[in-house]
């Protein structure tokens, strides 16, 4: 009895090691990654800036592309060896499924909402979007929430979206249009109906781009909000998931998030010098 009162602590400890597998054993993204030598990406066509195909090169580029080559490129000095990405197309109705198949690898770009949280673990936020404003031609307003946050200001969104969300969050006393899309808002806007459009950095910088005198300006209301985006990785993937959460932290401290976002916008010629310098990605 008393040979086995010792014993007794060890057999235990050695049972529960072998029940709970070793962090790298229990990752298949990280072990098919290192062993295939590839990350491989979604990319969505029809994803205006986020990814896209340059016609001249037929390489694929934007955020979400330059994101994925400068993981892989990092992911190479952590595995020991050279990781290649590798782009596979999705969309926007089929990127979950793609994850859980494991037909991808990771999405870099997705609002972490719960039903995402309860099919992916979501990452991040590996890079955030100021909310911004285009206000209509003769229409005047001090770039504030507080300023907004009026009933005789008409804030227009699109319905059922993240950004309909934080604006009405924002400016609560606001008198509230939402549309069914930035086509229907944008035409709105311009008709004088609703004051200004709600929408974010990327929507601000391209609607500033293709309709450059349809509206007055491009405001960023003070203080600066952001919506974080986080990226979408297999559930279980937590050997990666670690990395790539510790990757993301060091990334938004150096800059280097902001860094890839301006390079993007001088690639799809949108005008950076738009975006306040307060503004980080």
């Amino acid at each position: 009895m008393k040979c086995w009162s010792t014993l007794r602590p060890l057999v235990a400890a050695f049972l529960l090691a072998l029940s709970v597998p070793s962090l790298a054993q229990a990752d298949p993204v990280w072990n098919r990654i290192k062993d295939s030598g590839k990350l491989v990406c979604g990319a969505i066509p029809s994803d205006p800036i986020g990814s896209w195909v340059d016609l001249k090169t037929s390489q694929w580029e934007g955020y979400e592309i330059s994101l994925c080559r400068q993981i892989a490129d990092d992911l190479s000095g952590a595995m020991g060896k050279k990781i290649t990405p590798e782009f596979k197309e999705t969309s926007w109705t089929t990127v979950v499924l793609d994850l859980q198949s494991q037909k991808i690898d990771i999405w870099p770009g997705m609002s972490a909402t719960p039903e995402r949280e309860k099919a992916l673990s979501m990452v991040g936020p590996i890079y955030t979007l100021a909310f911004c404003g285009m206000p209509r031609v003769g229409f005047e307003t001090a770039e504030t929430w507080e300023a907004l946050n009026r009933p005789e200001v008409r804030i227009a969104t699109v319905s059922s979206t993240s950004v309909e969300t934080a604006f009405k969050k924002l400016a609560p006393k606001a008198t509230h249009v939402t549309l069914p899309g930035y086509a229907e808002v944008t035409l709105a806007v311009q008709s004088g109906r609703p004051d200004i459009m709600g929408a974010d950095v990327l929507r601000c910088l391209s609607v500033a781009k293709n309709a450059p005198n349809a509206f007055k300006s491009i405001v960023f209301p003070r203080p600066i909000e952001s919506l974080g985006s986080s990226a979408g990785i297999l559930k279980g993937a937590d050997q990666f998931a670690a990395w790539l959460q510790k990757w993301t932290d060091e990334m938004k401290q150096a800059g280097a998030i902001k860094g890839i976002f301006l390079k993007v916008f001088e690639k799809a010629g949108l005008d950076a010098t738009k975006v306040p310098t307060e503004v980080q990605f």
